[in-house]
């Protein structure tokens, strides 16, 4: 660098020097001269500047991803287009509150109670004295038919309704159905009541047989009863039935029934003709409660 610079102080000092000793000649091409020296230092200039170096292209700014279409907030409704409509009040109409002898109470076989159930009026309608509650379906339990309100009962007003019930004879669990009823007679409420039985479970424990005559020699046909003393171990119904067997065929005799009001023994009997020889084998069968065979008594017969 600095031996460029040397270079060109030497060629303008050179060039200094012969336009004094040329004036005519200088004066005619003092502007070629001139001209030429400002190239030759511009080309020098432009030798010695450092090449620079081209700004790098932009690169082009990433388009970002537009951001998702609003959905605009639906159209609001007006308010009493979206409240549900109201359901007018029926006339009749009950609400529970409360009751007495509360369900699955257990009682013994034959006592007495009262059940009561309070109801609201929750209708429009004032229950006049001819309304009533009246027995529906189930186990009636000895109540009535119906029982008369016998008073008013406005809406918003309450009601006991009160029946005078009998526990069953039978051991088990027993439900009665209620309803009330209207002076026109609709019905429009139900209640129940559900109570236990308690005791020993109904059933024939033993059966007793004798037979008149259970040996017979004469003439023949001759008339025999078969007796069965039955047993049961509390109030119920057995149902049965005789058989009779000949030693050939055998007959089964339509099914009876005898009811028990408590614990205790009933005799029921079969009457028979027999006309033959033989030896005769009755038994009994009770289908209900036990659905077993008792028996048997053996009756022989020898006709002259």
């Amino acid at each position: 660098m600095e031996r460029k610079k040397l270079l060109l102080i030497v060629f303008l000092t050179m060039t200094v020097a012969s336009a004094c000793a040329l004036p005519l000649r200088i004066q005619r091409t003092d502007d070629l001269i001139a001209t030429a020296a400002e190239q030759t230092v511009q080309a020098m200039l432009t030798e010695s500047a450092p090449t620079e170096t081209p700004a790098p292209t932009e690169t082009p700014v990433t388009t970002e991803t537009p951001l998702p279409t609003t959905t605009p907030w639906p159209t609001s409704t007006s308010a009493s287009a979206s409240l549900p409509t109201a359901t007018p009040r029926p006339c009749n109409r009950a609400v529970f509150i409360s009751e007495t002898v509360k369900d699955g109470t257990t009682f013994n076989a034959g006592d007495t109670f009262t059940k009561s159930w309070r109801l609201h009026n929750d209708g429009t309608c004032t229950w006049n004295p001819d309304y009533r509650l009246v027995f529906f379906s189930g186990d009636q339990m000895g109540g009535p038919n119906s029982v008369k309100l016998n008073k008013y009962v406005k809406p918003g007003e309450q009601v006991d309704l009160l029946v005078d019930l009998k526990v069953p004879s039978k051991a088990g669990t027993y439900t009665g159905y209620w309803r009330m009823q209207a002076d026109d007679g609709s019905r429009f409420a139900q209640v129940y009541t559900t109570i236990k039985v308690a005791g020993p479970m109904f059933a024939v424990t033993s059966v007793k047989f004798n037979a008149t005559p259970a040996d017979y020699s004469g003439i023949c046909p001759v008339e025999v009863v078969v007796k069965a003393d039955i047993t049961a171990s509390t109030a119920g119904t057995v149902n049965y039935q005789w058989e009779l067997n000949d030693g050939v065929d055998t007959t089964l005799f339509k099914q009876k029934s005898v009811p028990f009001d408590k614990q205790g023994t009933k005799t029921v009997q079969l009457k028979l003709e027999l006309d033959a020889d033989g030896t005769y084998k009755a038994r009994l069968y009770v289908a209900q409660p036990n659905n077993q065979w008792f028996g048997t008594q053996q009756i022989l017969i020898d006709c002259n």
